[in-house]
């Protein structure tokens, strides 16, 4: 073999042996996993849920740090500034990615460029709850009465652009139907306000909702979703009770835009197949009002799609509630 040949050959040689040492290789230390909610709410112990599953696919820690301010713009911002080399991931619901870019007119980050969609880990089965002495017993008795006494039934939303925020928006532009918004700080928070009366009626994860409708604190009037949940059967949709929107929220763990793609579709197939495990969706997705609905745990290009679907859906509203960008 002439030696310039001979010397191109063990250059290559070892530049593919360098490259897939590299790829095996991660991760070879411990992940971050950025949350953008607080400590105790679903999309937190959803991810905790999966860590000892994680650790035990990839061979290292991973460490969750939340920063649950400013309906996730934090979280989402600290995640754009991370190196795109998959030891820093975000895991969110729909605000940050779907609704925030739809109603702020300046964001200190894109989804569309900064972040890649890896996969998604759950969606929440959410129903529409008023607190316990609350004089109705459905949910369309409930907008009879916020439409016959405008602006007097306060209405819990999470954050000013939280999916609870934006039905009581909707509701009043769309259908006429005025409830007095009154923001908190998370989820938690409104829960906790609604059971104890401070506002009437909100709406929240199937699983947190149940554990106060048991203490007797709450009711629960109808479910956000197309069909009738299977832990609540009797349970009507708010279809059925006369609404024609359907806001499910999800939750999904995202890599920086230019995380190589073996990374990416390493942390796919990892996520998938942890969060279908049949134990993980008994013991934590369904106590926390959870489903594994599709695209959960399918390819990268599914949940891409999904979310071009989603972010539309957060258009209508937008435009259909005539909010303001920044509002």
């Amino acid at each position: 073999m002439p030696r310039a040949t001979s010397t191109l050959f063990f250059v290559t040689l070892l530049a593919t042996a360098s490259t897939q040492c590299m790829a095996q290789a991660y991760p070879s230390k411990p992940v971050r996993m950025l949350i953008s909610s607080a400590p105790g709410g679903p999309v937190d112990i959803g991810m905790r849920g999966l860590v000892d599953a994680l650790r035990a696919d990839l061979g290292q820690p991973v460490i969750i740090e939340n920063q649950g301010a400013a309906d996730g713009i934090v979280a989402a911002q600290t995640f754009a500034r991370a190196a795109p080399d998959g030891y820093t991931l975000l895991h969110t619901s729909a605000g940050p990615i779907s609704l925030n870019p739809v109603i702020y007119p300046k964001l200190p980050y894109d989804p569309q460029t900064d972040f890649t969609p890896v996969a998604m880990t759950g969606q929440f089965n959410s129903v529409m709850i008023v607190n316990a002495a609350v004089p109705v017993s459905s949910f369309r008795e409930l907008l009879a009465l916020a439409k016959s006494k405008p602006g007097t039934l306060s209405w819990g939303a999470t954050g000013t652009n939280g999916t609870s925020h934006m039905y009581a928006e909707w509701f009043r532009y769309a259908l006429g139907i005025d409830f007095y918004n009154v923001p908190y700080k998370n989820n938690l928070q409104t829960l906790a306000a609604t059971a104890s009366g401070e506002v009437q009626g909100t709406l929240f994860a199937l699983g947190g909702a149940s554990g106060q409708a048991k203490a007797g604190k709450v009711k629960i009037l109808a479910a956000i979703s197309e069909q009738r949940l299977s832990a609540m059967p009797t349970l009507p949709t708010i279809k059925e009770e006369g609404v024609d929107l359907v806001i499910r929220n999800w939750v999904g763990t995202f890599a920086r835009a230019g995380t190589p793609r073996d990374i990416v579709e390493r942390w796919n197939r990892t996520l998938s197949k942890a969060v279908l495990d049949k134990a993980y969706i008994q013991k934590v997705l369904e106590p926390q009002g959870f489903e594994a609905a599709a695209p959960t745990g399918e390819t990268v290009e599914s949940f891409s799609q999904f979310l071009v679907r989603d972010k539309a859906l957060y258009v209508r509203i937008k435009n259909e509630a005539k909010l303001k960008t920044g509002e």
